[in-house]
């Protein structure tokens, strides 16, 4: 009996070893994708990908378009070297690299990174960062910096609504994330009362002290986290007892720091978080405990979602990058992974809201996607989480979807009207109203008639179920000279710009761009800053003044490069950005002015622009070269390759821009028909030359006269 067990026994273990030799063989003769990972052998973006790849090769791994079935591998390289490491990523010859983590990491690195001439999947949040990648092949897998301080503005504002808010700016890199925050604020219809900076030398105690007499009501903190929690607990012992807002709350050091009868009721924002109860997280959290024995962060998820994203994108037929870009929809932990319908590199907008538990834990309050809040039984997305969804044209409603950076909202239809506000690209609004010749949009904004020019809008719904809105009268004209009259001068100083120039930039090229400032005030203004944050590239400018004197005009430039795509900009200039002077509530309402600008490429330095003649029959060369178009009988004839294009959507030659040249329909055709005041893209034959120009005379049988501009 003994040894029929034994030889039943030898049998199985037989079997068992058959196969799981079997299932190595097979392993070892499966074809392998290696991914890169920048980090630590148990660092978080390692963890979250080692999971991810786990999970997918022991469900047989990932099916090629030819249908090919792949294993996934990891190849692990510290950050410490990352030139060292780069070298060894390409020797091991990966498809993609996760990583850097850190935002320092990937901005002082980035020539190295981009010399890897493969996607670049990082977890840093910083806004620069893509715009300053100039390969294109660096994508985020956390929504931006941006994104996280217009949902915690958006919750302040709805939730909390608190009656007084201070910013703590702890160093300077938090600077754009503080200057971000502030400007969403503001466009969520509050401001913040006062902001303080952490000086060096200056004892975090001092400036606890000072924002603890201030009294503000929530105080948003922004900096490291030994010195954030450093000022948390000063500000206690001060006996401030207002809402604390850190995003980073949940990290290691903040947590040691901070005494868990402490902890409880600090808010914050962040890209994912353990408490999200939709089944997509709860099931990564428990396979990530059940595999580390820990509990995992946003980072985590990200990298997680980074391997979802590659496997996806290797499943369709083509250049990976380019698969990676063209995803919709993807299920992730964080939510829906949408590449194809974010600013490029960009693969998702999801921000969680978080509350810090007595016990040391965290809740979720609220969750968006973009500017969009999700319900509060949200669940698995499977619909793209794009910032603001387009509404369908129903009979519900009419809704407006800005189509621009930013729009300036008017008390009246005309740019002559007072702006009031300003919404972002893609918020949505519903109209409430029209002028006669539905121009001018009117929207409800925050309680009272806000007007929308209709010719850069979106619209969706029927226009005829709108009721005509009568023009409030026309804003009277500001007093030819500057200086206020002496009665109505405020006893305090209000500092405001009067003027903006160029309204032209280069891409690429350094820029100054010159800001008149008046004190149209009573009283002389101390020492006060002014700054802006200029796009493409998210590049800020700032500028410290000594003061300005009641009644004084000065001037300041503000500079950079800009780096990205070429196209029209709004950007908020924003004057005593640090809100040293105070100047009321009249003069902190001009405290922050609208600058539109087109971002457009170099021009071709000889010949590149000016005015052409054009005699009937004559030829003529637009990049120096061989002929391009010819002009006969009223048509524009082109010759060799060059290909032509009438622009739609642009008025003057100053509204077009490089790059909406390049996206439009050029092609190889005669222009039969050129009206008067037609605008023309055309790419050149010989020198492949990219330019515009606008027809101001157009005389079949005789002459052409246009504007035109070459792009270098």
């Amino acid at each position: 009996m003994r040894a029929r067990w034994y030889r039943h026994l030898r049998i199985v273990l037989l079997s068992a070893g058959l196969a799981l030799l079997w299932l190595s063989l097979a392993r070892a003769q499966q074809p392998v994708f290696r991914i890169g990972v920048l980090d630590t052998a148990d660092g978080s973006i390692t963890r979250g990908a080692e999971l991810a790849v786990e999970e997918i090769n022991r469900g047989g791994g990932v099916t090629g378009a030819d249908g090919t079935v792949f294993a996934l591998e990891l190849v692990i390289q510290p950050v410490t070297d990352l030139t060292q490491s780069v070298n060894q990523l390409n020797q091991a010859s990966v498809i993609a690299v996760l990583g850097p983590e850190k935002t320092l990491d990937v901005l002082g690195n980035l020539p190295v990174l981009q010399s890897l001439q493969k996607p670049v999947l990082t977890t840093a949040t910083d806004d620069t960062i893509l715009a300053l990648d100039t390969t294109d092949r660096i994508l985020r897998l956390r929504a931006q910096e941006a994104a996280l301080g217009r949902a915690l503005a958006t919750y302040l504002a709805s939730d909390v609504n608190p009656g007084s808010i201070a910013t703590i700016q702890l160093d300077l890199e938090s600077t754009a994330g503080v200057v971000g925050f502030t400007t969403a604020l503001a466009d969520a219809g509050l401001t913040t009362t006062q902001s303080f900076l952490l000086e060096t030398g200056t004892p975090v105690e001092t400036l606890a002290a000072q924002v603890a007499a201030a009294q503000p009501e929530v105080a948003v903190i922004y900096g490291p986290p030994d010195v954030a929690s450093l000022m948390y607990l000063a500000l206690r012992v001060s006996g401030w007892e207002g809402v604390f807002v850190y995003n980073q709350a949940g990290d290691p050091v903040f947590r040691a720091n901070v005494p868990v009868q402490q902890y409880a009721g600090i808010l914050g924002a962040t890209t994912w978080s353990y408490a999200a109860t939709d089944q997509r997280s709860e099931a990564f959290t428990l396979a990530y405990l059940r595999a580390f024995g820990a509990v995992p962060g946003p980072v985590e998820a990200a990298a997680y979602d980074g391997i979802t994203l590659l496997a996806t994108a290797i499943n369709r037929p083509g250049d990976l990058l380019t698969n990676l870009l063209s995803l919709e929809a993807v299920g992730g932990v964080q939510g829906a992974l949408n590449p194809a319908q974010l600013i490029r590199g960009e693969t998702g907008t999801s921000v969680f809201i978080t509350e810090t538990g007595i016990l040391g834990g965290v809740a979720v309050l609220a969750r968006y996607a973009g500017n969009v809040r999700q319900p509060d039984d949200f669940d698995v997305i499977e619909n793209p989480a794009t910032p603001t969804p387009q509404p369908s044209a129903t009979p519900d409603g009419v809704f407006v979807t800005i189509a621009r950076s930013v729009q300036n909202v008017r008390s009246g239809p005309g740019t002559n009207y007072d702006v009031i506000g300003q919404l972002r690209q893609n918020d949505t609004a519903r109209v409430v109203g029209a002028n006669v010749d539905f121009s001018w949009l009117v929207i409800d904004l925050r309680g009272t008639q806000g007007w929308l020019s209709r010719d850069i809008l979106e619209v969706s719904g029927d226009l005829n179920q709108l009721p005509l809105i009568p023009a409030p009268p026309t804003p009277t004209p500001p007093p030819a000279t500057a200086t206020p009259l002496v009665p109505t001068v405020a006893p305090v100083p209000d500092i405001i710009v009067l003027s903006v120039v160029p309204t032209r930039l280069t891409v690429g090229v350094p820029f100054t761009v010159t800001v008149t400032l008046l004190n149209q005030g009573g009283s002389n203004a101390g020492p006060f800053a002014v700054a802006s944050t200029f796009q493409p590239g998210g590049i800020y400018a700032a500028v410290n003044l000594p003061g300005l004197a009641a009644g004084q005009q000065t001037v300041i430039n503000l500079g950079g490069t800009l780096v990205g795509p070429t196209g029209p900009q709004n950007v908020v200039i924003v004057v005593d950005l640090n809100q040293e002077v105070a100047e009321g509530p009249g003069g902190e309402a001009n405290n922050n002015f609208s600058y539109p600008y087109i971002a457009d490429a170099a021009v071709q330095s000889v010949n590149g622009t000016g005015t052409l003649s054009i005699a009937e029959s004559a030829t003529f060369a637009l990049d120096n070269g061989t002929p391009d178009i010819q002009w006969q009988g009223g048509s524009l004839i082109p010759q060799g390759g060059t290909r032509l294009v009438i622009l739609s959507g642009f008025a003057t030659l100053d509204q077009v821009h490089r790059d909406a040249i390049t996206a439009s329909a050029l092609a190889t055709v005669t222009l039969p028909t050129v009206p008067v005041g037609a605008l023309i893209g055309f790419q050149t034959d010989g020198g492949g030359k990219y330019g515009v120009f606008q027809v101001t005379q157009a005389t079949a049988g005789g002459s052409l006269v246009f504007n035109f501009r070459v792009y270098e």
